[in-house]
Order: structure tokens, then sequence, then C-alpha cells
């Protein structure tokens, strides 16, 4: 809570509603693992191809990319699971504070 510079006597209120910030932090260590991960395994698999040898490492890149497709829908499926709670907190800070005077997002 801060008072509001523009209009003395009045207050804003700001808060997050959402995920606590170490979610997303995992989130990223996660695509930014598998991206690196990736990255060097296919690497190593063009090098063995260029002088002639067989790798199935040539297919890190792809296998990479379902991982990280596979992360990215499990955090959207976490959002959608979430959406409801997230309109519950919203509408109980829109009635906790009063209506005709929130801007809740």
């Amino acid at each position: 809570m801060e008072e509001d510079e523009d209009l003395p006597g009045r207050v804003i209120i700001a808060g997050l509603i959402g995920p606590r910030p170490a979610v997303w932090t995992l989130f990223m260590f996660v695509y930014f693992s598998i991206g690196v991960a990736g990255f060097f395994i296919t690497s190593y698999g063009i090098s063995r191809y260029m002088v002639g040898e067989s790798s199935l490492a040539l297919y890190g890149l792809p296998l990479a990319a379902v991982i990280m497709l596979t992360a990215y829908m499990a955090g959207q499926l976490g959002e959608k699971l979430g959406a409801d709670q997230v309109e519950m907190l919203k509408h109980f800070v829109r009635e906790a504070v009063g209506p005709d005077r929130t801007k809740v997002e």
C-alpha cells in the first residue's frame, strides 16, 4: 500500500496474483539446461557424422525440442488449472476494496 501522489488522501493497493517467482525460475532453468544439453549433444553428433561415423547423438536437438515443448505444455496446463483460483482471488480483492474503485488485471 502506498499513498497516491496525484490524489492526496487516496491509497494505492498493489500486489501480485500469480505463481511464486521460483516457479518461473525453475521453468527457465529447465529450458536453458535442455537447450544447452541439446546443443552440445547435437554438436557432438554432427562432428561424428562429418568424420564418417554414425551417431545417434544427431537426434539430440529434436529430442531437446520435444522435451522443451513438453515443459511448455506443462506450464500451460498449470496456468489453466490455477485460473479459477486466480479469478477467485481477484474477486475477493474487488469485494474487499469495494466496487467502482478497483482495477485488478
